[in-house]
């Protein structure tokens, strides 16, 4: 029952974050405008982001420092086209396990993380346990990746695949309101 316990602490954590505004991170709109020109391009130089934002470098620096040492900005990465990369195919799997227990989430958990094709896994409500972005070179790629991968971690139940058609909207930034 462990993914009933942890939805239910999300509900809960989520419910009492609403509550709590110390959780949020107070920005203004200087921090509003750095983030924005991060999001649109993480190598853009600071001087530039100065620009944007009507501050020197100086201070654009410090702000940017600061969102950094207070975990708003994890990382930085590129975005990498993955099509080039030979990956045709996009598709969410979903899986349900036979039990919820330690063992079987633990185990599941532990091979999903080392499957390089997953590039996302979200525990979520609903019919199924969980959603697997997988990417995959095409059809009969997926197919030794959920028959030979996922099918076989111990504790699986069922598993059934979406295939993405055309991605209408994909996303790296997130709002700044």
């Amino acid at each position: 029952m462990r993914i009933a316990s942890a939805a239910t602490e999300l509900l809960v954590g989520f419910t009492k974050n609403l509550l709590n505004h110390e959780v949020f991170m107070q920005l203004d709109h200087f921090d509003r405008r750095i983030i924005a020109s991060l999001q649109q391009d993480a190598r853009m130089p600071v001087a530039t982001i100065a620009e944007r934002v009507n501050l020197s470098a100086t201070p654009v620096s410090r702000r940017i420092k600061r969102l950094e040492d207070e975990g708003l900005i994890r990382a930085y990465a590129p975005v990498l086209d993955e099509r080039k990369l030979g990956f045709e195919l996009n598709a969410y799997v979903l899986i349900n396990l036979a039990a919820h227990s330690d063992e079987n989430i633990d185990a599941f958990e532990r091979e999903i993380a080392q499957n390089s094709y997953v590039i996302a896994c979200h525990a979520v409500t609903g019919d199924s346990d969980y959603l697997v972005h997988v990417i995959a070179r095409d059809v009969e790629h997926l197919s030794q990746i959920t028959l030979r991968k996922l099918v076989r971690i111990k504790g699986v139940r069922d598993v059934r695949s979406i295939i993405v058609l055309e991605t209408i909207k994909e996303a790296n930034a997130l709002p700044l309101e």
